[in-house]
């Protein structure tokens, strides 16, 4: 058998722009459509390629083993690496996946960039696309055609096929969009029913190319924000993924049309952090919570999962806990900052060991952050494992109890 995807073709419905194609998947022929959405001007203008389809099912022909026919053209630039280089790449990360024959024919063109457009980048609210913003659209220095100009939200299969959690996801990036004044776009790819039984984590790069090259005319360069940092091992498990191949595969699926940068792998969770958190507007819509949205909380994130506690405790180190007050909830903060300091310490230390939190304790010391006596000798024991020396320090305590411990140490004294 096959995976053959045969009849192109681009429809406008119903305010939707879709580019759909007949494709054969395990023997049974069906209809897959890319459908795209959004406010930018040239949403419409384009016209469609096989370029999308090729990338969107080559990981579901090397997991079944069978080749991957297109019947019409593909870039030719792509054509060439997904032939080969692509595959290698992938199977560094998965060995089981089969090696398999690409068929199309090589749609041959000069090179047609137009770097006046500008990029275009994922907007999800979270740390790594804050960053990215941070650097890529904020930052005065960035040359204009690498400075971001269009963010897009794609649907492919991130939370199955739950819509109301995609559309709350579109909502909050639109409102990211508007109050940056940038045009938002999105692919939603029904690529979903190939990818059955596999991870995300495992397919989410070739997934969001697929669903980027379904608007590459809308952008000249596109900014894919990296969640790992450079030097990981590429493997398949239940917590990690392709996010360790992002750097050598990326510019693997460069076109005549767009071309493809990583960004963020040189950088560490702590860092993105603090560089976020230094911009008052990208901190007005961080969206980090694990928890998703719920229609009985006022803010976008409960502030006591471990990417919220991450997020504030180094917020409260850096003293701007006030500029995430409007989007974190603070008062369930408090309460949870027990379990908060347990939890940052025990994936320092314990079976669960996590360089992020490693880092954030290292940096809490740095800063010296107010300790509570009772859990300074397990911080301290935490950073001697990772070779940083931990004076314990007495809590800090309110001026006026402080004054009175002062008063009863001199009366000792003086006796």
């Amino acid at each position: 058998m096959a995976i053959i995807v045969r009849g192109l073709e681009t429809r406008d419905e119903g305010g939707f722009f879709d580019c759909a194609a007949r494709v054969t998947l395990d023997g049974r022929e069906r209809e897959m459509t890319l459908r795209r959405y959004g406010d930018h001007p040239d949403l419409i203008r384009r016209e469609d390629t096989y370029d999308p389809f090729a990338v969107g099912l080559l990981v579901p022909a090397m997991i079944r083993g069978e080749p991957l026919v297109i019947e019409g053209a593909v870039d030719e630039f792509l054509l060439l690496v997904l032939r080969s280089l692509v595959q290698e790449t992938l199977r560094l990360m998965a060995p089981g996946w089969k090696r398999v024959a690409v068929e199309a024919e090589p749609r041959v063109a000069l090179p047609a960039t137009d770097w006046t457009k500008g990029a275009a980048t994922a907007m999800s609210g979270g740390i790594d696309s804050m960053h990215l913003m941070r650097h890529r659209f904020l930052d005065p220095a960035v040359p204009e055609a690498l400075r971001v100009r269009t963010l897009v939200h794609h649907h492919v299969g991130a939370h199955g096929d739950d819509d109301r959690v995609f559309e709350e996801q579109v909502a909050h990036a639109r409102r990211v969009a508007d109050r940056l004044g940038l045009p938002l776009v999105g692919t939603r790819c029904s690529f979903t029913e190939a990818y059955r039984g596999m991870k995300y984590i495992h397919s989410v790069l070739p997934r969001n190319v697929a669903a980027s090259l379904a608007l590459d005319h809308l952008f000249a360069v596109f900014h894919y924000g990296s969640s790992e940092p450079l030097g990981g091992r590429p493997r398949m498990t239940r917590f990690d993924g392709i996010a360790t191949l992002e750097p050598q595969l990326l510019p693997l699926f460069n076109t005549t049309r767009a071309v493809w940068m990583q960004f963020g792998a040189d950088a560490t969770r702590l860092r993105k952090t603090a560089d976020v958190l230094a911009e008052d507007v990208l901190c007005g819509d961080l969206l980090v919570c694990i928890r998703g949205f719920q229609a009985d909380r006022a803010n976008l994130n409960c502030g006591r999962c471990y990417k919220c506690c991450r997020v504030l405790l180094h917020a409260e180190a850096d003293g701007r806990l006030d500029a995430v007050a409007g989007t974190f909830d603070l008062a369930g903060a408090r309460r949870g900052r027990t379990h908060a300091l347990l939890r940052l310490v025990h994936r320092s230390l314990g079976p669960w060991r996590n360089g992020n939190e490693t880092d954030l304790l290292k940096y809490l010391h740095e800063r010296r952050f107010p300790f509570p006596a009772w859990i300074q000798p397990a911080v301290a024991l935490a950073l001697a494992v990772h070779g940083t020396r931990h004076s314990l320090r007495p809590e800090p305590q309110p001026p006026a109890q402080a004054a009175a411990t002062r008063s009863t140490a001199e009366t000792s004294a003086s006796r």
